[in-house]
């Protein structure tokens, strides 16, 4: 069987380096109280995107959250967040990015410990037998050869009748 070299201990494109106030912004336009602000996500696309804003949406507090992707060519997402009762976005913003963060653990678990398993199918690559390719290849030099035989018959009977 085909093993898979060093299955799930890729790295991860994770730049550990990089700080928070490197990756999000807030945008101008924010609520003196923070109760309203969009925030610039750098680096991150669809898949941070709506993960984020589902988990907002599921805060009571937060009244609306939605996400856009300003220019297909720029690596950058808005996050635009707005609460009920003047309440900051931070704590809500906090909360959802530590839950995705326990989703993201649990989902990694999960699946290094069915890769660990190993039940996943395999694909096994097929051995052609060397004799059975060269036999396969004279029937088809003869099929050939027949064709153009029974072709050269067709065009002399045709040169006959005539």
């Amino acid at each position: 069987m085909a093993e898979v070299p060093d299955a799930g201990t890729a790295p991860m494109d994770v730049d550990p380096a990089a700080s928070i106030g490197e990756k999000i912004t807030i945008l101008p336009g924010y609520a003196p109280d923070l109760s309203a602000a969009t925030f610039c996500l750098k680096e991150e696309d669809h898949t941070l995107g709506n993960s984020l804003r589902w988990m907002l949406m599921k805060d009571p507090e937060v009244e609306f959250c939605g996400y856009s992707i300003p220019h297909p060519s720029e690596a950058k997402t808005h996050l635009r967040i707005q609460m009920y009762d003047s309440v900051s976005v931070l704590p809500a913003l906090r909360r959802a990015l530590n839950c995705l963060s326990e989703v993201f653990t649990t989902i990694g678990e999960q699946y290094q410990t069915a890769l660990d398993a190993g039940g996943y199918e395999r694909y096994e690559e097929k051995v052609i037998d060397k004799a059975w390719l060269e036999k396969f290849k004279q029937e088809g030099i003869k099929k050939k050869a027949e064709e153009e035989r029974v072709k050269q018959e067709e065009i002399a009977a045709e040169i006959k009748s005539k």
